[in-house]
């Protein structure tokens, strides 16, 4: 599994926080959940299709 650190806008982050926390609830791992689902998303609609390899990257 990888990690990924970014700098996001204030406001991005609070309704980030925000939305998971509603779709999740209080679960550990919400924000790599939603993380996730966002990448993912963006993945599919840039036309890139999740391969699954041994980096696990988006290509």
């Amino acid at each position: 599994m990888g990690a990924i650190t970014v700098c996001i806008p204030d406001e991005l982050e609070i309704a980030f926080r925000r939305i998971t926390r509603i779709k999740y609830g209080d679960k550990q791992g919400r924000l790599s959940r939603g993380a996730t689902e966002a990448l993912y998303e963006w993945c599919r609609k840039e036309g890139f299709e999740y391969i699954e390899s041994e980096d696990k990257a988006c290509e």
